[in-house]
């Protein structure tokens, strides 16, 4: 789950507390001390909400600022903040199958929006413009890959269908085919954007070395 929020604050004022990137747990109590959500549900929408809820609390956030990298990326005085944490797409399907998605997403902002607040960002609500809120669905419907994924493949597979050493990455672009290379999300482990660009970028500079001196 993502939220995008627009704050009506100076960058330096998250430039002091957190910086252009950084993870944030607001509760040193962790996940594993409550039940799984599933059993919450069974008593209802409110006690899956209040499971949601503590969930929230005490998950590990990741926050992004990056307007700290580039003042051009947002108003002057004004502060763009990413906030992720981990989320179970069975959980947003739950929601969503019930006819509640906007609902929980909302109840969802609010309540991060608040636990930020109370922790990390004093003044953050009432200083906020806007806040934009992404789950699993939402990677699902814009990127294709199953279930929200962002890695593509589970870790507790026995074997990952892809190159998954760092320092073997230039392999992954490699083929069965000759002269035929390969690029995208796909080519490595963990998968993204960023394994998009840097395969992109390897299988060009491959390719261009292959053409050098040949004429075209």
């Amino acid at each position: 789950m993502t939220l995008f929020i627009g704050v009506n604050l100076e960058k330096n004022y998250f430039s002091r507390r957190c910086g252009a990137h950084a993870f944030y747990t607001p509760n040193m109590d962790g996940l594993s001390s409550f039940c799984d959500w599933r059993e919450a549900a069974k008593a209802g929408n409110d006690a899956l909400l209040d499971w949601v809820s503590l969930y929230l609390e005490r998950t590990t956030y990741e926050i992004s600022c990056p307007v700290l990298r580039d003042a051009t990326l947002a108003p002057e005085g004004k502060t763009g903040v990413i906030v992720s944490t981990l989320m179970d797409y069975g959980l947003v399907r739950f929601f969503s199958d019930a006819g509640k998605y906007e609902e929980f997403k909302k109840y969802c902002i609010n309540k991060i929006l608040d636990v930020l607040e109370k922790s990390l960002f004093t003044g953050l609500q009432e200083n906020t413009l806007f806040a934009l809120c992404g789950t699993p669905m939402t990677i699902e419907k814009e990127t294709g890959n199953t279930q929200g994924a962002i890695t593509g493949w589970a870790f507790t597979n026995p074997r990952v269908p892809a190159e998954n050493r760092f320092r073997k990455i230039a392999h992954s672009i490699q083929t069965p085919v000759e002269d035929i290379f390969q690029c995208g999300q796909w080519t490595f482990s963990p998968s993204g954007l960023p394994v998009s660009i840097l395969t992109g970028k390897l299988a060009a500079d491959t390719v261009l070395k292959k053409l050098k001196g040949k004429t075209i």
